[in-house]
């Protein structure tokens, strides 16, 4: 592998999903809320240029994956092979659910070979060898629903904006439908006065 191209593969782009799995991981091992802990980065990154800020990119990954972790883990679990989630390295775990989420919900058009192999990339250089095959392994299987996935959701974003519409037209129905209010209208009893004496032209 040439180095040019090898510095192609760790672009901005790699870095970005790379510091995505870093949050993930450390915010796992504090057990924080790893949007908070990056939006608190970012500050930090504003304020002072001793620290990294946390690119738009990163922080589209990590809010997506704690959106979404529960259905994550529940299909990374689905396609695991004599392994468990909670037994993979914690490093395993947040390159897995980073990739998953990127392959399942990403609103960035890639490839997902692409993401598969910077996945891949990433396992190599932050975790074990062993784990390339099975992390490689996984993110196939779930490349392959991808895009049953994506339609499914799809297809439920419509339905829940068409039901938001039916809603606020009956809103309105209902509100140009109601009657006016009757303390709008005259008191007859008030300007015919039948009191002895009383004269309505005054």
């Amino acid at each position: 592998m040439s180095e040019e191209f090898d510095h192609r593969r760790r672009g901005s782009r790699y870095r970005a999903r790379r510091r995505a799995v870093s949050l993930l991981f450390e915010a796992e091992l504090r057990d924080a809320d790893v949007v908070e802990l990056a939006e608190e980065r970012r500050r930090m990154g504003a304020e002072s240029q001793e620290f990294h800020d946390v690119a738009p990119f990163t922080m589209e990954i990590v809010t997506g994956v704690a959106e979404r972790l529960d259905r994550l883990d529940s299909m990374i679990s689905e396609h695991l092979r004599e392994w468990t989630l909670e037994r993979l390295p914690a490093v395993d775990r947040a390159v897995l659910r980073a990739g998953a989420w990127e392959l399942l919900f990403g609103t960035q058009e890639v490839d997902s070979a692409i993401v598969i192999d910077q996945s891949v990339l990433l396992v190599a250089d932050l975790s074990a060898e062993k784990s390339i095959p099975y992390v490689n392994a996984v993110l196939d299987r779930v490349a392959g629903l991808a895009e049953h996935i994506r339609a499914a959701e799809k297809a439920v974003s419509v339905l829940e904006r068409a039901e938001d519409t039916s809603d606020d037209a009956a809103d309105s129905g209902a509100e140009s439908a109601a009657p006016p209010d009757g303390g709008d209208r005259p008191d007859v009893s008030e300007t015919t006065s039948t009191e002895p004496g009383g004269d309505p032209t005054d």
